[in-house]
């Protein structure tokens, strides 16, 4: 007996690593309830980036891609109907935080197709722990709510995720917690934190905020200017001796300009001397391991903050939605930073006095941690149930 797991939305090779990460996570825990169950499985990943070129899927045999972009949907939309109609199961993690309208309405119109093609057919649909809206106006809520009440399971990654399920009247659902906490990473032995006196500082810098989004116009709305903060950061930053600022791309793309962090971290370098650049990563594994040797870490881009807390490094998440706030409220973390209503001024002061606070922060991410494995335990035992009933089934 084989069962066809279709990955919605997922990616294992986009250039934005924390699509990465959760691919490689959500692939993870399906994929050891599978082989706990006995079961043989093909996987078929569905989504805007392939084929398979993260180094952990490369042995991946029973694993192919289908492209599904707006361009490949116009061009062949029947085709990739049908693919999503040949899975038995189909889990969609919305590439975290896509199913909204806040990004445009393309991106949102294509997380509908996707959930829509597969409730159409009676595939059981589970939504994969990911930010559910913000929602725009009563007829993308009205559209949403109708999607969501056809899956099998929605999950929440966050307590605000919930609320709006609620306020939906969403019952088919729960709240766990983003996969990426999971992400597997390579940590050098006996390293020595603070080293002579010195702080390695990781800053990850969304290029997409510092082009002011896809419109070019603040489209986040925040109350700073974000390109103006940065660079007056790391002003700041580069007349401390006692300093080591590493700029951490987290979201690259050769094709993209308003979203490649790299092209914004080698502009920022030729202006601040004593900035290190990190390299443009091959994995979200990669990445993480990277962060992982910072004492202390802060960014814009939600899952290069993930990966931060959850290899124990002190994190200052720097939020441009409500999606930082929820997730990090969840694990009762108190460090966010939210550019939607702060000064940019209260933002440095604030991290300057957490730099020089490290051990008091550290506690609170060890504190932090303690909630992620009973919350991930939720999605585990969906996953296993939507396996069962499946097996059963056949």
């Amino acid at each position: 007996m084989i069962i066809k797991i279709g990955l919605l939305w997922h990616s294992f090779k986009s250039g934005n690593l924390g699509v990465g990460a959760l691919s490689i996570c959500n692939h993870k825990i399906i994929d050891e309830e599978v082989k706990k169950l006995g079961v043989d499985v093909e996987y078929i990943v569905i989504g805007n980036s392939g084929p398979l070129d993260y180094l952990s899927c490369s042995n991946n045999n029973n694993m192919r891609f289908v492209e599904f972009s707006a361009k490949t949907f116009v061009k062949r939309p029947l085709k990739i109907i049908k693919e999503i109609a040949s899975c038995d199961l189909v889990f969609d993690i919305g590439e975290g935080d896509s199913f909204s309208n806040i990004y445009g309405n393309v991106r949102f119109i294509k997380m509908l197709i996707g959930k829509y093609s597969a409730t159409l057919f009676n595939i059981p649909l589970v939504m994969s722990p990911q930010t559910i809206g913000p929602f725009k106006g009563s007829v993308a809520k009205l559209i949403a709510s109708h999607i969501m009440k056809k899956c099998e399971y929605v999950v929440a990654r966050d307590y605000m995720s919930s609320k709006v399920l609620e306020d939906l009247n969403i019952k088919n659902c729960a709240e766990s917690i983003d996969v990426a906490f999971r992400l597997s990473y390579e940590k050098e032995k006996n390293e020595t934190p603070v080293l002579n006196g010195v702080v390695k500082v990781g800053v990850n810098i969304s290029g997409l905020l510092y082009n002011g989004g896809y419109t070019g116009k603040n489209q986040f709305e925040l109350s700073i200017d974000y390109k103006c903060f940065v660079n007056e950061l790391l002003e700041i930053f580069s007349h401390r001796k006692d300093l080591e600022i590493h700029l951490v791309p987290h979201v690259t793309s050769e094709t993209l300009i308003v979203e490649d962090d790299y092209r914004v971290a080698l502009e920022l370098s030729e202006k601040f001397s004593r900035v290190i650049v990190a390299p443009r990563f091959k994995s979200p594994i990669e990445a993480k391991s990277y962060i992982s040797k910072m004492d202390i870490f802060m960014g814009a881009r939600m899952h290069a903050t993930i990966g931060a807390i959850s290899s124990g490094v002190p994190v200052i998440p720097l939020a441009y939605s409500r999606k930082f706030s929820g997730l990090y409220e969840t694990i009762e973390y108190p460090h966010v930073v939210d550019m939607k209503t702060s000064d940019k001024n209260a933002i440095i002061k604030k991290i300057t006095t957490m730099i020089a606070d490290l051990e008091s922060v550290k506690s609170d991410v060890h504190k932090s941690l303690s909630f992620v494995d009973e919350k991930l335990a939720v999605y585990r035992d969906i996953v296993k149930k939507v396996l069962l009933e499946k097996m059963n089934e056949k």
